[in-house]
């Protein structure tokens, strides 16, 4: 993989997590609701998971491995 291409890859697997969640005015909400639970916290919960795995991801790159 082209360098330029690797780093904005890289920049993007970081940044993504982090501007949804400090974009608050997307999951201040209460509805929909999956099975009971306010959209703010399952949606949260995604994002914890889904940060973990832009995490892993970036990790692997950045030693090399794709």
């Amino acid at each position: 993989m082209h360098v330029r291409k690797r780093h904005v890859m890289l920049a993007l697997l970081i940044a993504v997590p982090a501007v949804l969640g400090l974009w608050v005015p997307i999951y201040n909400r209460d509805a929909p609701r999956f099975y009971g639970i306010p959209f703010f916290y399952w949606f949260q919960t995604f994002w914890l998971v889904a940060s973990a795995g832009f995490y892993m991801a970036f990790a692997r790159m950045k030693e090399g491995r794709n």
